[in-house]
């Protein structure tokens, strides 16, 4: 049975709707414990908690709040649900997650960091002076930094190698104080 609000009604006697209340807060009970530990468990802690919040994506976009709110809401981005937190007084919403995060083993490893950044991190062989390197996905560069992986064998010759030219989702590996190709490991945030 499902929860009837207009049980049980004032004119009932008692022993008329017991059995209708007992239903009612039995599929109060049943309803509850969807997303939520069970009102009677054994084990007290957790009684009536929550132990998985579902968010819908909003459909009028990102809430208003006022100088004592603050919200955490589903927002869809290119048709990816994605987690948001607006501040208080209708502050900028902050992205709180991301597509996806890469972490295979290929050149390039990426991950996210609220607000909204995302982090660049990985090894690239046989760097020549002057390549472009483009960094996927998308994304505009804040900063970007390269070291090279291993030195060259002859004395006093020290390779380095500095991005120049950042731009977008690119940058140029220029090097310093010697030719030829290095391997490099760089980091880089985007935003």
């Amino acid at each position: 049975m499902s929860f009837n609000p207009s049980i049980p009604l004032i004119t009932d006697p008692i022993l008329q709707s017991a059995a209708q209340i007992k239903a009612n807060f039995q599929a109060v009970n049943s309803a509850f414990g969807d997303n939520h530990y069970g009102l009677t468990q054994d084990e007290d802690e957790f009684q009536g908690m929550h132990n998985l919040l579902t968010l819908r994506p909003t459909k009028s976009g990102d809430p208003a709040t006022s100088a004592t709110q603050t919200a955490l809401y589903n927002k869809v981005v290119g048709s990816i649900p994605q987690l948001f937190y607006r501040p208080n007084s209708i502050q900028t919403p902050i992205q709180m997650t991301y597509p996806s995060i890469k972490s295979d083993l290929s050149n390039t490893q990426y991950s996210f960091v609220a607000g909204p950044f995302i982090i660049y991190g990985g090894f690239i062989a046989a760097v020549t002076n002057g390549q472009v390197i483009t960094l996927s996905p998308g994304t505009m560069l804040l900063y970007v930094d390269m070291i090279v992986s291993s030195q060259p064998s002859l004395p006093l010759k020290v390779a380095q190698v500095v991005p120049t030219s950042i731009s977008g989702t690119s940058f140029t590996a220029t090097y310093q104080t010697t030719t030829g190709t290095y391997d490099v490991f760089y980091f880089a945030i985007g935003l």
